[in-house]
This record gives C-alpha cells, structure tokens and sequence, in this order.
C-alpha cells in the first residue's frame, strides 16, 4: 500500500508538502512544483521556511509546534495570508498532523484558489458593470419619461401627463370632500408676439409663462402646456377659496407686465380662468370647458381694457 501513496499524491490537484517536526521537506508533490517553480530534487532535505521564505513567520511555527503536541487541523485562507507560495498563486493552506510507525510528521495541503479570486473579481466586475448599466438604463428612462411627460419647450407637464394626474386628483377630491382648482391660462397676443419677435422670442416667451407658474403655484400642483399658448393648471387640495386666492395673488402679481427678451421690450399679459370642482362640474372635461370660458370672458375684458 506505502508503495502506492506517492503515485496517489502525485495525482492530486493541490500541493502536497510533508515535513518532519524539524521542517524538514520529505515529500513534495508534482502540483506544488507548479505553484512554487521548484523542483523535488532541489528541496528535499530542506526546511520548508527556507523555500518558502514566506513561511518563515511566527503563524506557521506556531501552527506546527501546535500539531506537533497533538492539536487541531490548522487552515489559513489566501484572503489573509498572500504570497505563500509565489507572487502568481494565492492559495489556502490546510495543516494536519500524521504519525506513521511513531514518527510524527506535518502534512501540508496548498490549495490554489487563485481562480477563485479571479472569478470573485470577474464577477464583482461584472456586478459593477450591471449597476452602471442600470444606472445608464435608469437615466434613459428619466430621458424617456420626460420625452413621454414633459413639454419639450418649457419643460413643464404635457397634456399625457394632465391626463394622468386630473383623473388622480379628481378622485382623491371626491373620496376626501375637498375642492379641485383647474386654472386656464392663456398668453394674450401670442400671435403677434411672434410675428412681430419671431418664433425664437416668442418661444423664450413662453418659456418664461412656464416658469412663471411653476414659481406661483405649489409643489404638487400641476402646471400643464396645453396649447400653443394655453396652460392648465391643476390645483389639488383647495379647502377654501383662500386657498387659490394666495395662489391667484402670486400670478396676479406678474400677469401684466413688461418683460426684456432678446433685448425687445415685450408687454406680457396673461387671461385667466378658473373653475372648481364640485361647483363647476363633476369632471375634468367640465372643469376644463367652465374654466375656459371664465378665461375668455377675461381675455375680452383686458381687451375692452386696453382700448
């Protein structure tokens, strides 16, 4: 049987090192030739701490003074202890106690985990890869919900966003018996604005309509580019009228006015009509029509105005 236990060692995927309690390499195996670059012939004999210089450590001598008194099996990993064998290889190393005939001898088992940890990186790489690329995915659907929701121009809602939120909104005020504002905005002149700056200016205009709103109305109301020159704004959780007067105040405060754009002097004066639910209507469709006309009953009061 002894006869054969070389060849089965020889056979096995890990490095084999046996030693005496002197440290003194009595065997070793055609894998840990592969691992440390050395061959049998020229180790034998040796301590094992001098071909293995890094084994030269206090861990080690400690583990086989330990095995040596008849201690437990001793493993250290790769992750803690680097280098044991060569700068290409990170190994785990195994340490068992053996007696045969009443010699006692350590053996040693270098497992080369190497692969491991390349595979453990190649997959922490391809971990990272996949959270960029749904960092990048997330983006494009910020990108696309904004192309789907949001105005090109002005960046404020679009009518498929209003959809989306008035029927919303329009629900909550029914089940909680509060009030819905639908306020319709429309910028007066338009036309003549970009006939007379052009379509860049006018633009820009509008632009600004947006901003302005969106700075005059509260977080969760929804300032919608309806038209050409038309806004809806939607304001949910009107207990009172007071509640849309502050809001109305803030418009009111810069509905007519002279604006500075592309160095042109510009009137601005918005027409503005609002509706509530319940009084106005039962539906948005309602609201939208009642709110409409209160803002052409302003639209030719602000033109009797002017004349």
């Amino acid at each position: 049987m002894d006869s054969i236990l070389p060849g089965v060692l020889n056979c096995i995927n890990e490095g084999i090192v046996i030693i005496t309690e002197d440290l003194v390499i009595t065997y070793w195996n055609p894998f840990i030739e592969k691992l440390s670059g050395k061959k049998s012939e020229d180790v034998l004999k040796h301590r094992v701490d001098e071909v293995l210089p890094m084994l030269e450590r206090p861990f080690f001598h400690n583990a086989v003074k330990r095995l040596i008194a008849g201690g437990n099996p001793v493993f250290f990993s790769a992750a803690m202890h680097r280098h044991l064998v060569s700068q290409d290889y990170r190994v785990n190393l195994k340490m068992n106690r053996i007696s045969v005939s009443g010699n006692v001898a350590v053996m040693l088992e270098f497992i080369d985990v190497t692969n491991q940890f390349l595979r453990i990186n190649q997959l922490r790489d391809y971990v990272n890869q996949l959270s960029q690329l749904n960092n990048q995915l997330k983006q494009k659907e910020k990108v696309i919900e904004k192309l789907a929701y949001y105005d090109k121009l002005t960046g404020v809602a679009n009518r498929a966003l209003f959809d989306k939120f008035a029927d919303k909104y329009l629900a909550v005020a029914k089940q909680r018996g509060t009030m819905l504002g639908l306020m319709f905005v429309d910028v007066n002149e338009f036309k003549m604005i970009n006939d007379t700056y052009g379509h860049n200016t006018g633009d820009k205009v509008m632009t600004r309509v947006a901003s302005l709103l969106t700075e005059s109305t509260r977080k969760d109301d929804i300032v919608c580019r309806f038209g050409g020159d038309e806004f809806v704004v939607l304001l949910p959780d009107i207990n009172t009228f007071e509640d849309y007067q502050i809001i109305a105040d803030r418009i009111e405060a810069n509905r007519k006015r002279h604006i500075i754009q592309d160095g042109y002097n510009i009137w601005l004066s918005l027409s503005i009509g609002i509706s509530f639910y319940p009084d106005d209507g039962e539906t948005i469709e309602d609201l939208i029509e009642k709110a409409d006309e209160f803002m052409y009953v302003n639209k030719h009061q602000s033109r009797m105005d002017n004349m």
